[in-house]
């Protein structure tokens, strides 16, 4: 493995530092906090610093699980590694097995050679650990892949000044063909780490990364709340607080109960009433920013009964995006203004088209500077569930339970600050929201489901349905089971901040 930096990049880092140079950076750092020194290194972990190169010429110091294989007939140059994507439904990682360090007065890219063949049920990505290991997450994400032997760059920018360990993953999901999966493999070769400058830029920084649970409870009218009050404190006890809580029209006075014993909680609220009429939808064939004030006034007498976090705007609904995206835009200007959050869309459980979410980068673009709040910004609602009715969400696959994952894969490229858009599943649950499940079920859900959404560091939280009697599937007896898994689950992890 050679880590000696190529001259023509030696030239750059110098020219970039050297005191009298033309590219030298502002003495005080404009794109975020002052360079402190990097946090050190968990025992017995060896710190390589930058520039890295590694052309695979052997397969040591990285460390393969699941498929991942040193391959020296098919790599780009000499050898490489191979992924094979035959295997369904599994996760292969390949880590680097020492750590980089990112410190220095410039950014750092990654920068790779890939070639692959991955139906859209797959999908390859980049995690990153800031705790030596412990907990991953994921940085850069390519769904499905038909390329061969093209580069890859990815930016380090947000991590400048930490210490990281990085690894590639390799993750199937839905049975294929026979001849599909015989085809279907990632293959990755000559990585470099190196030093990049680029221009002073505004860097977002999200407020809320302290230690929470993603999973949250969605409550209707009649929840028993002793319980769900019961859940946050045991939860805050051990350091890792309820992270959500959405609850609708009759549910107010839980809402602020548990933010009273629980202030970490994340709340959100929807009024099913907008005026004096149950309604999910603005009337879409009126001009936008006209609606978004006739809309916004019509829930404004419910939204004043509970000092939410969040509120949501509106439910499943669809409307072509040349008018969703101004409605949004008004919307969101006219709650900053009042100081309110809103998570906006909530579109259906296999809605929307990647195309479609595509074109509301204009919302992305307002939320990210325009905060709505001290450290909070304005944020996005999806529904998430298998429709089956014996089927799991955490197993449902990319188009329902993890169509986020695909639905930003179409928006990361154009503005990757968008992952700092706070995404919350605002109905999310196994089969279609009313078929039976056990408690048994539902608990593996939530914990499979957890464990799954730690790798989208822009999901922040869903909220389980259902909690509250009615005609959909009511969980309430399941949530003492629920809570004890989720103790379980987080005990031992520390408060030291979220995976």
């Amino acid at each position: 493995m050679s880590r000696r930096p190529p001259l023509i990049l030696l030239t750059i880092l110098l020219a970039a530092l050297w005191p009298g140079g033309a590219a030298r950076p502002p003495a005080a750092a404009q794109d975020g906090p002052a360079i402190s020194p990097p946090p050190t290194p968990p025992e017995g972990l060896t710190v390589v610093g930058l520039p890295f190169a590694d052309t695979f010429d052997t397969a040591a110091e990285w460390l393969p699980a699941g498929t991942w294989t040193f391959d020296e007939e098919t790599a780009f140059d000499g050898g490489g590694w191979l992924a094979d994507g035959e295997p369904r439904y599994a996760d292969s990682t390949l880590e680097y097995a020492h750590a980089l360090n990112l410190s220095g007065a410039l950014n750092a890219q990654l920068i790779f050679r890939q070639q692959g063949t991955l139906p859209p049920s797959d999908f390859v990505a980049v995690d990153l650990s800031l705790d030596g290991g412990t907990t991953w997450f994921m940085i850069d994400q390519q769904i499905g892949l038909a390329a061969d032997w093209e580069t890859r760059a990815v930016d380090l920018t947000y991590y400048r000044g930490q210490i990281i360990r990085l690894r590639f993953r390799l993750s199937t999901g839905a049975a294929l063909d026979a001849e599909t999966s015989l085809n279907a493999s990632y293959r990755l070769d000559n990585l470099t780490v190196q030093y990049v400058f680029v221009p002073p830029q505004v860097v977002f920084t999200p407020a809320d990364l302290a230690p929470r649970t993603l999973m949250g409870l969605h409550l209707l009218d009649g929840a028993k709340q002793e319980p769900i009050l019961d859940l946050a404190r045991r939860l805050r006890a051990i350091g890792w607080p309820l992270g959500t809580l959405k609850g609708t029209t009759g549910t107010e006075a839980t809402l602020t109960a548990v933010k009273a014993v629980s202030p970490e909680t994340v709340t959100v609220y929807r009024s099913l009433l907008v005026g004096d009429t149950l309604a999910d939808c603005p009337n879409a064939n009126r001009d936008p920013v006209a609606e978004a004030h006739s809309w916004l006034a019509g829930l404004a007498p419910y939204w004043a009964r509970v000092n939410a976090d969040y509120y949501e705007v509106m439910n499943e609904c669809l409307p072509p995006a040349e008018w969703l995206v101004p409605f949004a835009l008004e919307a969101m200007k006219i709650a900053g203004q009042q100081g309110q959050c809103l998570l906006l869309f909530s579109f259906s459980a296999g809605q929307p088209t990647p195309e479609l979410f595509a074109q509301l980068l204009p919302v992305f673009d307002y939320a990210l500077h325009n905060p709505c709040a001290s450290g909070r910004l304005h944020g996005i609602a999806l529904h998430a569930y298998s429709l089956n009715p014996s089927t799991l969400v955490s197993e449902s696959g990319l188009y329902l339970g993890f169509r986020h994952r695909l639905l930003f894969g179409s928006v990361l490229q154009y503005l990757p600050e968008a992952l700092l858009v706070p995404v919350y599943l605002t109905e999310a649950g196994p089969g279609d929201g009313r078929a039976p499940f056990t408690c048994e079920q539902i608990t593996r859900d939530v914990i499979q489901y957890t464990r799954q959404l730690e790798y989208d560091p822009y999901v922040r939280g869903f909220h389980l349905w259902n909690v509250g009697p009615g005609e959909w599937l009511d969980a309430s007896e399941c949530v003492p089971m629920i809570r004890d898994a989720l103790l379980a689950y987080y005990a031992g992890r520390g408060s030291s901040g979220s995976p």
